[in-house]
């Protein structure tokens, strides 16, 4: 049964009416079920925490903040937008065919969004930032500013600001975004943003480990898990119910229905209040199974499936330890922005979002309520923050993540960290024989 029907539809619209005429950003988390489904495309909006009171604590002073952005939402890939292109104009066509008055799994209202439906990217516009990318960093370094407004001064300073993005477009953009939302769009060309780095050390770590893009990133056997789940029993079913719903004859398999899947993600993230018509081709139930699909991918790739993936993330997390090590006052902030691979090995490092057993193919029906879910732990914009505060001259740390706090092994029970604590916990971490661990020449 398709998850959209007339009553819901009018429901819908009536949520978007309400939000419009509030204004409320409470009302820009998830309209509809689906969109909390959506892997690592899904927008920042659906998980962010919009509360803006600044964060206090007794005879504490927030002095330094050192975080990690992943860039906003983007653009597809050139191979995604050349399949949109081509494949789903196909299937676009054909679901048309099939049923061109609507039937019980189709509304007439998704085929009027098919038929008003054609894509409009090109191969030059990949993994560009979009507009709605732009907003989640203006609007993430206004709702930082307003909860640290001692670190977060609305004057830009190049000694107390430090910005640093990766040698791409998207993150290019993402600080100038941030950086607009903090002090003013007139003040960004201003601001001295350091020449970025093909392969960078701390924002990239991954790209200089040859034992890790060896043995897991090239590597095929490194996702066995995912693609035993792509040829078992759940994703045929789920397989074969879309084809069934669309009125095809066994015709789509699963490179097309991941396609959809993934045009269903990156226009529900470019489109606050119009809904992508390939969102409706899938049941909740079918959004769970492609989920979960990605949820393999990533555990295994970027997250706890190789030791070695989260290890080789040391280089970071002593990046942030030295800042806060040190004694001088400036800068106050060390903003990096950087992508998806380097946000999970991150918070993998940290021991955050572990599951008791390995994510696997066969346990779909056992992990419904897994702490691994990429939707909800790096979507677009996605950030890991650390912050110094000053408690009577004892210096403690509060992490945050999509900002909200979390607590770290090293204090499970308490916000504030004693920073000293906090280094002997990740003490063996922190010694960090990067090169010997990734076996790269000497």
């Amino acid at each position: 049964m398709a998850i959209f029907g007339a009553p819901n539809y009018v429901l819908c619209i009536f949520l978007v009416f309400f939000c419009v005429v509030r204004s409320d950003k409470k009302c820009n988390k998830a309209l509809n079920d689906y969109e909390t489904y959506l892997g690592t495309k899904t927008p920042y909006r659906i998980v962010a925490n919009y509360t803006t009171n600044e964060i206090k604590y007794d005879d504490c002073k927030a002095t330094k903040l050192w975080a990690m952005v992943r860039h906003g939402t983007r653009n597809p890939n050139a191979k995604l937008i050349d399949r949109m292109n081509t494949r789903l104009v196909e299937i676009r066509d054909g679901i048309l065919e099939n049923f061109p008055e609507g039937n019980g799994e189709i509304q007439n209202f998704d085929l009027d969004l098919f038929r008003g439906w054609s894509p409009k990217l090109e191969a030059k516009d990949e993994k560009k930032l979009t507009h709605e990318g732009e907003d989640e960093m203006v609007f993430l370094a206004e709702r930082l500013q307003s909860r640290f407004p001692g670190i977060f001064t609305s004057v830009y300073s190049d000694s107390a600001f430090k910005f640093k993005f990766t040698a791409t477009q998207r993150t290019k953009k993402s600080a100038q975004a941030f950086a607009a939302g903090l002090f003013g769009r007139n003040v960004v060309k201003d601001i001295n943003f350091p020449e970025p780095l093909k392969k960078d050390p701390v924002l990239r770590f991954y790209k200089l480990c040859n034992k890790w893009r060896k043995e897991v990133s090239k590597n095929p056997k490194a996702l066995n898990e995912r693609i035993k789940f792509e040829n078992g029993a759940t994703m045929t079913k789920t397989i074969d119910g879309v084809n069934k719903r669309l009125g095809f004859d066994n015709e789509l398999d699963f490179s097309d229905v991941h396609a959809m899947y993934m045009t269903c993600a990156f226009e529900t993230a470019w489109n606050k209040r119009k809904r992508s018509p390939w969102c409706s081709v899938f049941s909740t139930d079918d959004f769970k199974v492609m989920e979960y699909a990605e949820d393999l991918k990533y555990y295994w790739i970027d997250g706890y499936g190789h030791e070695l993936t989260y290890k080789q993330a040391c280089p970071a997390l002593t990046n942030m330890i030295e800042f806060f090590q040190t004694n001088e006052s400036f800068p106050k902030s060390t903003v990096y922005f950087t992508h998806s691979g380097t946000l999970l090995k991150m918070l993998a490092h940290l021991e955050l979002y572990k599951e008791k057993n390995h994510l696997l193919a066969d346990d779909f029906d056992k992990n419904s309520d897994r702490n691994w879910k990429v939707s909800q732990i790096d979507s677009f914009g996605t950030n890991l923050i650390f912050i110094l505060f000053d408690c009577k001259g004892q210096k403690k740390v509060l992490t945050m993540h999509q900002e909200d706090i979390v607590h770290l092994q090293s204090c499970p029970n308490s916000d504030l960290c004693d920073f000293d604590t906090f280094i002997n916990y990740y003490n063996k971490n922190l010694e960090c024989p990067f090169d010997t661990m990734c076996e790269n020449e000497l």
